[in-house]
């Protein structure tokens, strides 16, 4: 295994889902209120993507690896549908966004993931690539453009409109911690999906290395909104 990949493996992806882990239990620890279970539910998604990756790093057979990494895939996006409906409840009244339209919010992403599958060659993973996803770029495009729609946009858009509302200088700053936060997720989403394309280890280090500081500000997500969970 280069050191590229066992950075991104072990020290940031792994680092990622122990922090992940405990901020799920930390928000439950807040409550048990709607919102905390969808902050809480976006941490753990976050935590299962990453831990599954780190148990396929190892296994060098190709359906169950493939099998494995879309898993991974499949838990770190949809963990930005937890935080999309977190935004909009914060946002909105709960007749307005109702368990019928969370569900069906959660139906409709999880369908849409797993359409990608249908994609020839989107994603290949075995030992021609060195066990590294390499996707192409009918994959990159559809994936990006499509999550982009329904989930990333709407989650920014939200969330600058519940910043436009508040009137408290204090809410408003730690609102802006959150808007850091969400932003380091979605600029690791991008990043590493062309890393995934490129397939160029130079830039996979580089990106690894880049990746590290984003750690930090995922915390950000939390302590955004730490008063919004009393």
């Amino acid at each position: 295994m280069d050191i590229a990949r066992f950075l991104q493996i072990y020290i940031i992806q792994g680092g990622f889902a122990l922090f992940f882990l405990f901020m799920a239990f930390t928000v439950l620890k807040r409550g048990r209120k709607r919102t905390n279970l969808y902050l809480s539910a976006f941490y753990l998604s976050s935590f299962i993507g990453g831990f599954t990756n780190i148990i396929y790093a190892n296994i060098f057979d190709k359906t169950i690896v493939y099998i494995l990494y879309f898993i991974t895939y499949f838990s770190l996006c949809f963990s930005m549908t937890f935080l999309l409906i977190f935004v909009t409840l914060l946002l909105k009244p709960p007749e307005v966004i109702g368990k019928k339209i969370q569900i069906l919010v959660l139906i409709i992403d999880a369908i849409f993931l797993l359409s990608l599958l249908m994609i020839p060659s989107g994603i290949i993973i075995d030992e021609n690539t060195f066990w590294k996803p390499n996707w192409n770029w009918n994959f990159l495009l559809i994936s990006i453009i499509g999550w982009s729609s329904i989930v990333i946009f709407p989650t920014s858009y939200y969330s600058l409109k519940i910043y436009s509302k508040l009137g408290n200088k204090h809410l408003k700053k730690k609102w802006k911690y959150f808007l850091i936060g969400i932003s380091a997720y979605f600029f690791l989403y991008y990043g590493t999906s062309f890393s995934n394309t490129l397939h160029n280890d130079i830039f996979r280090f580089i990106w690894s290395l880049i990746s590290l500081p984003t750690l930090v500000a995922l915390y950000l997500i939390y302590y955004g909104v730490g008063r919004q969970l009393d």
